[in-house]
């Protein structure tokens, strides 16, 4: 009998029970492809994460990120979950050399650590600059297939696709009531996001600004595609995200070219999420809504907490 070692944690937030969860397979060496499809399947959250020995010399760990349905090369909450888990098991540290990285699909991508004492408590990954097309769908198919009328779609900002490694299709919702009613369970909806990508998410969010603040937002995840009828917090988009924003001038950078986001989402799933977002560009960039931005660094951070430990046990 083969023991497999997990942890489970919930992440971007401080909460038991709260965030998205996260299942991380602590040393997955041995396990074939289809193993892992398998036990990501098994676990049935939206991710899980197998650790395995990097062929990097410059990373400390290399990271498969499986849905119950399929691979994926990048993702936000396995990402910052996994970093959690390799402190727990003491293979980062504090006082270690900044920024450690972490081997994925997409590449070797850049990690920020910040502890209190000996305990991490906060992750930053650093995603790719994200690249954005036109979506070239039906607008009232795609509002129909989320139970939504027509004039809940905000006309402030296109409907686009964007990617900084895994495909989102954004659609802009004119209030946080809209936001709330779409319906993640329609099964045409997959055919209404019109994309020759199997393997993309969309990504709703309220025009309405949270507190009072351009700074924080709300937004859901529809996974259809990817194995996972709805995220509860979904850091692969976020990034890409808060691009959106900048492009089409719903935030700006302040006088040194940064941006700070604060998204929540699982709020319609009872597990709330926050996510933060920070954007680096040039200095002197401004922007025209919908002209590119020419942004240098996208991060993506989060807290995350340790709720079960346990031990799979194969054939």
């Amino acid at each position: 009998m083969r023991q497999y070692r997990f942890v489970q944690y919930d992440v971007f937030t401080d909460v038991p029970f709260g965030g998205n969860q996260l299942a991380v397979i602590t040393d997955a060496t041995g396990l074939t492809d289809d193993e892992m499809q398998s036990i990501a399947r098994e676990m049935n959250y939206s991710e899980t994460t197998f650790v395995l020995p990097a062929t990097d010399v410059k990373a400390v760990r290399r990271v498969r990120i499986f849905t119950p349905g399929t691979e994926l090369p990048i993702a936000g909450h396995p990402t910052i979950g996994t970093t959690f888990a390799l402190a727990h098991e003491k293979i980062v540290r504090s006082g270690d050399t900044l920024p450690v990285y972490l081997q994925l699909g997409i590449g070797t991508l850049p990690i920020d650590l910040l502890f209190e004492g000996e305990q991490l408590s906060f992750v930053w990954m650093h995603q790719p600059v994200p690249q954005f097309l036109p979506w070239t769908g039906d607008a009232p198919r795609l509002m129909q297939a989320l139970g939504l009328p027509l004039d809940d779609l905000s006309p402030e900002s296109p409907i686009e696709q964007g990617s900084g490694g895994v495909p989102f299709i954004f659609v802009p919702l004119r209030s946080t009531q809209a936001l709330m009613r779409a319906n993640p369970g329609n099964p045409t909806l997959s055919t209404a996001m019109a994309t020759t990508d199997p393997n993309t998410g969309l990504y709703l969010f309220s025009c309405e600004v949270e507190d009072g603040k351009e700074s924080v937002r709300r937004s859901r995840m529809f996974g259809v595609q990817l194995g996972i009828t709805e995220d509860a917090a979904t850091g692969v988009a976020a990034g890409p995200f808060g691009v959106y924003l900048l492009r089409h001038g719903q935030i700006q950078p302040d006088q040194d070219g940064d941006v700070r986001l604060y998204i929540r989402q699982g709020v319609e799933m009872g597990r709330p999420s926050l996510i933060k977002v920070g954007l680096t560009c040039e200095a002197a960039e401004t922007g025209e809504a919908g002209e590119p931005v020419n942004v240098r660094d996208v991060r993506v951070g989060g807290e995350s907490i340790l709720i079960a430990e346990g031990t799979i046990l194969l054939p």
